[in-house]
């Protein structure tokens, strides 16, 4: 069965717009992957900002319950004193 002309150029034509669908699909990836790593960035750089003001608040929560015992030791040594003074 003898392929003719018009047969090879239609299969050509196929070929190369499968090809052409193939770089449509690659550059869609492409655009999507390179979204999805800025939208990566982007988050990385909220949970960093997140963890440091967390980081903040934890520090200053120490330092207020370290100043809380602090005044509570004063306190009960006051106390100790005061019952020892009767």
């Amino acid at each position: 069965m003898p392929t003719t002309l018009a047969a090879l150029e239609a299969r050509i034509a196929a070929l190369e717009a499968e090809r052409a669908d193939y770089k449509a699909v690659l550059a869609t990836i492409n655009a999507l992957s390179q979204q999805t790593r800025h939208r990566l960035d982007v988050l990385d750089e909220k949970i960093d900002g997140v963890e440091q003001r967390l980081t903040m608040k934890i520090d200053d929560t120490n330092m207020r319950v370290r100043s809380i015992e602090e005044n509570l030791a004063e306190v009960k040594d006051l106390l100790v004193r005061a019952l020892d003074n009767r």
